[in-house]
């Protein structure tokens, strides 16, 4: 993500290989989670999520640290991709 630390927002930017279905989500540091900035099917390319720093209901989110969970699944199921990122809220 960039920038990071960040204030108000932050850009996720990845690339599928491949059409895949892909869930993006943000946790907080008890693992809970915060936000979800992608759950869907997309074709092969670049992309970009922004975050805003709110939750699933629209609220703020205060500063610390957040982690974002990026799993992606080929349609055909043969390939599965997953990575964890830390990035800090400083307000």
């Amino acid at each position: 993500n960039y920038p990071n630390p960040f204030n108000p927002t932050t850009r996720i930017e990845f690339a599928l290989p491949e059409e895949s279905i892909i869930r993006l989500k943000v946790y907080n540091i008890l693992g809970q989670e915060i936000a979800t900035l992608a759950n869907e099917q997309r074709p092969a390319g670049y992309f970009v999520a922004e975050w805003n720093a709110t939750n699933n209901l629209g609220s703020k989110v205060s500063s610390g640290v957040y982690f974002y969970k990026m799993e992606a699944t080929s349609v055909s199921g043969e390939r599965s991709f997953s990575s964890l990122k830390k990035m800090l809220i400083l307000k």
